[in-house]
């Protein structure tokens, strides 16, 4: 998909991210750096854990979502970053080989009160295992809005 300006998005409207499988590797290499605890990190010690097995980080989860949205190009240039992620949830765990599917909607859009060459846009991602509810999220980004013939 081309990157899209601020006005070319319509609350309500909904993208599909392609599907992302996360290997026991996978799981164990982000663990180990980012969220280093034995859920993660540790195949055989997490059988004697709450989770019966190993799963994976939320904070490994809630990047794949973001990064397979980010891949869709959709923002690219007009991205001018984001002040706010909110309303975390992580609502099941997501084991080695389960299938990320997340969606994403358009939440809210307005323009900014401050500078006329930019917008808000808020979006709630959910994320799906193999048909189940693993985890959401809000964001919210300034996105450029399209030049006018004024401003060129």
């Amino acid at each position: 998909m081309a990157a899209r300006y601020l006005e070319e998005f319509s609350v309500g409207q909904v993208f599909e991210t392609e599907p992302v499988t996360l290997s026991e590797d996978d799981i164990i290499e982000f663990a180990r750096r980012y969220d280093p605890q034995v859920i993660h990190t540790d195949p055989e010690g997490a059988k004697d854990t709450y989770f019966k097995g190993l799963i994976a980080s939320g904070h490994q989860t809630i990047g794949v979502a973001f990064a397979q949205f980010i891949r869709l190009g959709l923002f690219a240039e007009n991205s001018l970053g984001g002040p706010a992620m909110d309303e975390v949830r992580w609502t099941a765990p997501v084991r080695p080989g389960n299938a990320l599917v997340t969606t994403v909607e358009v939440l809210e859009i307005r323009e900014s009160k401050s500078r006329a060459d930019r917008g808000i846009i808020r979006l709630q991602f959910r994320t799906r295992a193999d048909g189940l509810d693993v985890s959401s999220f809000t964001t919210t980004t300034f996105l450029r809005r399209r030049p006018t013939e004024d401003a060129a």
